[in-house]
């Protein structure tokens, strides 16, 4: 289990450095990794419970944390609490209740005259709204200037279980694989992969599946957008995004197969793509690098071969409970890469058939090079369906 005392007591630290008296975090993934609460399951719509804007933890440098709850779900949030040492109170509100006045308590108990407040990133407006209200003095700053930080260095329980999702990942690839046939459309493979993804873990997918056949005429937008009724054709190029929740981390994964024998050109952009990555990825040694120098490296290899138009996004992200986090391999980003930090490593190119080319592993810096967790080799598939 991590030691979420020590990592609270790491913000603590440095929330005294900042002059932070209060941080405050609605549920999110900084406040699963700072105590061990896990996130619900997103739904499709938006879920608001009353007095949500209140909800989360409550941490000053010297007392807390305070978890505050509405009563709708506070079931969940006991056992959740239950056996945590480290949390030290768990406030369920009434329904209804004085939700405002629930949060200018608990301000006024917990944080300093004077001192500023932190929060979340995707903290409600209102809940901004009222702890200024309640602490009209304060200054309200990014807690994730320091959380982000902290979250990019992985140790290694971290790493452990990032492996473990990542080759689970491959086991999902290689057993979806014997199921593609002709006529299969982008939502019928999105679907079986999803389907096999909680078979292997119950936390399922960690972004909505990606799926792209292209081959025939030039498709505008991206393998993120709406999955759509294209079927698999012979010629066709088949392209994957997908990843799974494993204990709270991330995997994503990202594979380029052929349905038929390539063109000479699309094998030629096939293996300029793995070269790319190949060197991106033995260019990840510790301090070494930053992020906007990786990304040119893999990007200046794509637009030497005349295809940099065609590689339309960053070469990467940072990866962990979320499957998108800070820093990002593109231009502007000077982030040090350090050992401990994992990436996405994931070059692409969108062809002007239609045929989009891309592979993606998940990568953690080392002092020697990157350290690919994907075992899914990168020689080109041919599938004869």
């Amino acid at each position: 289990m991590p030691d979420y005392a020590a990592r609270l007591d790491a913000v603590r630290a440095e929330m005294e450095r900042r002059g932070i008296g209060l941080l405050f975090l609605s549920a999110c993934s900084s406040l699963e990794y700072l105590t061990g609460i896990p996130r619900e399951d997103p739904g499709p719509t938006e879920h608001n419970r009353p007095g949500d804007w209140v909800s989360g933890m409550y941490l000053s440098v010297d007392a807390g944390p305070v978890i505050v709850e509405p009563r709708m779900g506070s079931d969940r949030m006991e056992r959740h609490v239950a056996n945590k040492p480290w949390i030290s109170e768990l406030r369920i509100m009434g329904e209804p209740d004085d939700y405002s006045g629930v949060m200018a308590r608990v301000v006024q108990e917990l944080r300093p005259a004077g001192s500023a407040i932190a929060l979340g990133d995707r903290t409600w407006a209102k809940a901004a709204i009222d702890l200024l209200r309640a602490a009209p003095d304060a200054t309200l700053v990014n807690a994730h200037d320091f959380l982000s930080p902290m979250r990019a260095i992985k140790d290694d329980e971290e790493l452990a279980i990032m492996r473990r999702a990542s080759q689970l990942t491959d086991e999902v690839y290689a057993a979806i694989l014997p199921r593609l046939e002709l006529g299969m459309s982008e939502r019928d493979i999105a679907w079986i992969i999803d389907r096999e993804i909680l078979r292997h873990s119950p936390e399922g997918v960690s972004f909505h599946t990606g799926i792209r056949i292209g081959g025939n005429v030039e498709r505008p937008g991206s393998i993120h957008d709406s999955l759509t009724e294209t079927t698999l054709q012979p010629g066709a190029v088949l392209a994957f995004d997908f990843g799974m929740l494993l204990e709270g981390y991330c995997s994503d994964f990202g594979r380029t197969v052929f349905i038929g024998e390539p063109s000479a050109e699309r094998r030629a952009v096939y293996d300029l793509v793995i070269a790319a990555q190949a060197a991106a990825v033995a260019a990840m040694r510790d301090g070494t690098i930053t992020a906007a120098q990786l990304d040119r490296i893999a990007r200046g290899m794509i637009e030497d071969a005349g295809y940099g138009p065609r590689f339309i996004h960053r070469l990467g992200h940072a990866i962990g409970k979320d499957v998108h986090e800070p820093p990002f391999l593109l231009e502007g980003d000077d982030t040090l890469l350090r050992s401990g930090m994992c990436f996405t490593i994931e070059p692409s190119v969108f062809m002007a058939d239609g045929g989009f080319v891309r592979v993606e592993d998940v990568v953690l810096v080392t002092p020697d090079g990157g350290e690919i967790f994907n075992r899914t080799d990168h020689s080109l598939r041919v599938l004869d369906l």
